[in-house]
This record gives C-alpha cells, structure tokens and sequence, in this order.
C-alpha cells in the first residue's frame, strides 16, 4: 500500500494518534480499498461479523428488519462495529443508497495485532463504545422525536 493509503487510514477517528509501528502493521494486513455500486448489501442483519467499515466516500442505510435506523454519509463514519464482538452477529443490514468508497477492516487480523498490544486494543474499543453511544442516542432521537 503506498503512503496516501496509509495516511487515510491512520487519519480516521477510529485509528488517530495510535502508534505508528501498529498503524502500519494494521493498514498494510487488515485493510482493504473497496468500492460497492448502488443497492449493494454489504452485510445483513443476523449474519456472522467479519469486517468493520470507513466510509469514504457516497451513503449507506443501516437497517433492521426493514426500517432504516441510521443513514451514514459522512467521510470517516465507521459501521459493522459487530466485528469487534467475539462470535457477533451484525445487528442491522448494510444497504449502500449510492456508488460507495469504503476501507474494510478484516476483525480477526485486527484482533490478533490488538492481542499484541492490548494498550491500543482498549484505545480503540473505549472509541468504538463512544461512537456505538452516539449513534445509539441518534437513533433514540429519531424514534423519540
């Protein structure tokens, strides 16, 4: 992966101001450039958590069952946080609405670099709960009104 790669990654809300030996080693193993067309679903609900997402770039529809929970649209929004529980299962459909950019984070293999250095492993997953708590009070809102 060549350098601007590695900045967008370590850039990320997710990933910013970790050590740079680790950043390399997740950016150049665990993340993946992929690109998806409009009405592709990138996961369903119920079904085994593999990856986490960045958005890049266009607009996903978080759904369950059939109600759309959240719309993510912003550059750096992370999805499929479901990853990052041993043995989870996502809990909403992923429906890109657009032509999407994504970066695709493989789990496991971030998981086992993170067993390696569990200072960052908890960096990452106290960013994680507090993204998983916004996003929860988003969607609170929405229903609430």
């Amino acid at each position: 992966m060549g350098k601007e790669w590695y900045l967008r990654v370590t850039e990320s809300d997710l990933f910013k101001g970790l050590d740079l030996d680790v950043m390399r080693e997740i950016a150049d193993t665990c993340c993946f450039e992929e690109n998806f067309a409009k009405n592709t679903e990138l996961f369903k609900e119920g079904h085994s958590a593999d990856d986490l997402y960045i958005l890049e770039k266009g607009s996903v529809d978080l759904k369950v069952k059939d109600t759309v929970v959240a719309t993510l649209s912003q550059k750096d929004e992370i999805f499929g946080w479901s990853s990052f529980v041993e043995g989870g299962k996502y809990t909403a459909t992923a429906m890109s609405t657009t032509d999407i950019d994504v970066i695709r984070i493989t789990a496991q293999q971030l998981n086992r670099i993170l067993g390696k250095r569990p200072d960052m492993g908890l960096i990452i997953f106290r960013r994680l709960a507090s993204l998983f708590n916004r996003r929860l009070s988003q969607i609170y809102q929405s229903i609430l009104g």
